[in-house]
């Protein structure tokens, strides 16, 4: 679950809807960005369903008792969630072992640095299944890791959408995009890094033409009042408040 506090409520995302809308975004990418045609049905559906582990999970929201705060994806329960990455996997396995793969190295990459028991044994695993799924595959290293950064970077962009109010200023944006996402595509000069804006609240201005301005996006979003999950806890509170839609769209870069 993406949460975050406005207000008097708490902004709640389900992980798996944050999952495709980075893959509608990216199925709208201006097509002179892809270098390459091949593999392309397997990188959108991984970007689409990378999530998808998370689907049971958030079906009910658990409080955290330490932080007076529905949990989310950053803080959920490692053993719990871990397990979910990898049912989300191999859910993703069943449609395209390159998707599998690209998904598998997204997860491992959040604990390159892990120490605990368990994000070794979880690095080590999916490292397993990685040389395992490279018989059924041959990509270009170029091009895997085109395909591995676009999916990092539309999960990227779909929470930048997500995880903060349309309309933010730049002053108060989440530092993880204050200066831009991190990706290193090879259109980009040395050091140069994609920027985004929200121009308004239903617009949104990058630095480089990748998605047409003409589509128009939206996002399932839940503002659960505070005052209704102190009355009757996160799980009945969450399952009480009506569904909103976050819709934006993108505007021409700057000239």
């Amino acid at each position: 679950m993406i949460v975050y506090e406005h207000n008097d409520c708490f902004v709640m995302i389900r992980q798996h809807e944050h999952a495709l809308l980075s893959g509608q975004l990216a199925k709208k990418l201006n097509r002179t960005y892809w270098p390459d045609l091949s593999y392309q049905y397997d990188v959108l559906y991984a970007i689409h369903h990378h999530d998808r582990g998370w689907k049971t999970l958030d079906s009910v929201p658990i409080w955290n008792d330490d932080e007076k705060f529905p949990f989310s994806f950053m803080d959920y329960p490692l053993p719990i969630k871990l397990d979910y990455y990898q049912k989300g996997i191999e859910e993703v396995l069943n449609y395209s072992s390159y998707a599998a793969y690209l998904c598998s190295k997204h997860y491992q990459s959040f604990f390159k640095q892990a120490t605990s028991r368990r994000g070794v044994s979880f690095y080590n695993h999916e490292s397993k299944r990685q040389k395992d799924l490279l018989h059924d595959f041959e990509v270009q290293e170029d091009l895997f890791t085109f395909h591995f950064q676009l999916l990092q970077f539309f999960d990227d962009l779909s929470l930048y959408v997500c995880f903060q109010e349309p309309g933010v200023t730049k002053e108060n944006e989440l530092t993880w995009f204050k200066e831009g996402f991190s990706q290193s595509f090879y259109f980009l000069e040395k050091d140069e890094r994609i920027l985004a804006n929200w121009k308004d609240d239903h617009t949104i201005q990058l630095s480089h033409p990748l998605i047409p301005t003409d589509e128009r996006f939206s996002i399932q979003i839940k503002r659960v009042p505070k005052e209704l999950v102190q009355k009757d806890g996160i799980a009945s509170a969450y399952e009480a408040t009506s569904v909103e839609h976050r819709t934006f769209q993108f505007s021409p870069p700057k000239s």
